[in-house]
């Protein structure tokens, strides 16, 4: 049986990351089909379809939906229009794998949920380091060696070159969710803090987040947009162990994933993926497969639509530079 799947957005991250995905999903699956691709741009939908093998070209999603009747669909659009497509695809029932953010607000993000209801189909938010090789290989590391109750400390560092970006909001939410995809807790309560910073008339901010965790766990997430270089790494701290993983920042880089697992005061594990593919070393294969298994499966999504509250929740806190402490639930809760 044939996986017939259709591509929302032919734009510069699509062609980067989802095109070449795509493409390799094909031939090391032969039963999944590229049905079709959509942009509201038909010159930018014609050249995605055929650089990466697309039949159906099309300018209109829902035209495309009915005359192709998928059985998956990938969205990756501006995030202002995300919420506005993302609830077409769902209220029509189409499995759906949408780049993140889910929603720029908690409301569009219970908008999302409500429309999945409605039309009774799953979704699936894309974010990537969830999938990436050297994530992967930590989280193994984790769950071998660092229950979450022990995890005294993690630090994340985002930082990026030139981002000027009047909001980096929407590409901060990876840090917010890979830190919670590494300490397997959900977080109790947050508090953000701002740094302004300007170069002639352009303003950006530096952002810490400080959170605690179900589990125990403390976490600081470090957020520079215009620093020197392109960057992100974790630090994961228990009583005689320490984790230090270097994350892949960018599609447009070749620099590797690695990492390295410290037991008293020796290396007793490292790992590289510098031999992956970007669509690899990126996580977009293992994604895009994840997510076609789970439409096969009926199951096993992830991280679906409900579990990106407090993302989302942060992302909108971090866009309205919200200061005070930001509560979740109690232990108890």
């Amino acid at each position: 049986m044939n996986l017939r799947i259709c591509m929302i957005g032919c734009g510069e991250f699509a062609r980067l990351c989802h095109g070449p995905s795509q493409r390799k999903c094909v031939a090391l699956h032969p039963e999944v089909e590229l049905a079709a691709c959509c942009d509201t741009d038909p010159i930018r939908a014609q050249a995605y379809g055929k650089s990466f093998g697309f039949a159906g070209r099309y300018s209109d999603v829902l035209t495309m939906l009915a005359a192709e009747d998928p059985d998956a669909v990938v969205l990756a659009v501006p995030p202002a229009t995300t919420c506005r497509v993302a609830s077409l695809v769902l209220e029509h029932g189409f499995p759906l794998l949408l780049e993140k953010p889910p929603g720029m607000t908690l409301a569009e993000l219970d908008r999302l949920i409500a429309a999945a209801e409605t039309g009774g189909a799953p979704a699936q938010v894309a974010f990537n380091r969830r999938y990436m090789p050297v994530m992967l290989k930590a989280r193994e590391i984790l769950d071998a060696h660092f229950p979450p109750e022990s995890v005294s400390r993690i630090d994340y560092e985002m930082t990026r070159f030139n981002r000027w970006d009047p909001d980096f909001s929407t590409t901060a939410i990876h840090a917010l969710d890979a830190a919670l995809f590494l300490s397997r807790s959900p977080f109790l309560a947050a508090e953000l803090h701002f740094q302004p910073q300007s170069q002639g008339d352009r303003d950006a901010v530096n952002i810490a987040v400080e959170a605690n965790c179900a589990s125990g766990s403390r976490v600081l997430i470090n957020i520079q947009p215009v620093t020197g270089r392109n960057a992100e790494s974790v630090k994961i701290h228990t009583v005689g162990q320490f984790l230090a993983v270097k994350i892949p920042a960018s599609p447009l880089s070749d620099e590797a994933g690695s990492l390295e697992h410290w037991r008293g005061n020796e290396l007793v594990a490292s790992y590289s993926d510098g031999a992956a593919d970007v669509g690899e070393r990126f996580g977009i294969v293992r994604e895009t497969e994840s997510f076609l298994d789970a439409v096969c499966a009926g199951n096993g999504f992830a991280p679906r639509l409900q579990e990106c509250r407090q993302q989302v929740a942060l992302m909108e806190a971090l866009r309205l530079r919200r200061t005070g402490p930001i509560c979740f639930a109690s232990k108890k809760g």
